[in-house]
């Protein structure tokens, strides 16, 4: 595969039906865990002082990619996430 050609993307062999029964409670657990996560910091002392954090930022940036939609959202995510290249 040349240099910078990604993968050709392979159906899964479940269905809708079954890829969520099988990640749904994990996926609800990462939602709750990051939630209480962000209220914590929030509830903390000194949480004005990191408001406007770019961790946070790119955390927010992660959840609209999440609530968009539009596929490979874990490419996208991953790229807010990233530090950008020196």
């Amino acid at each position: 595969m040349p240099k910078g050609d990604t993968p050709p993307v392979l159906p899964s062999p479940l269905s809708a039906r079954e890829l969520l029964d099988m990640h749904f409670l994990d996926m609800r657990s990462a939602l709750l865990e990051t939630a209480a996560a962000w209220d914590r910091i929030e509830r903390a002392a000194g949480a004005d002082q990191v408001a406007a954090d770019p961790r946070l930022a790119n955390l927010r940036a992660a959840l609209e990619i999440i609530a968009r939609g539009r596929g490979d959202r874990a490419a996208r995510i991953l790229t807010a996430l990233s530090d950008p290249p020196l």
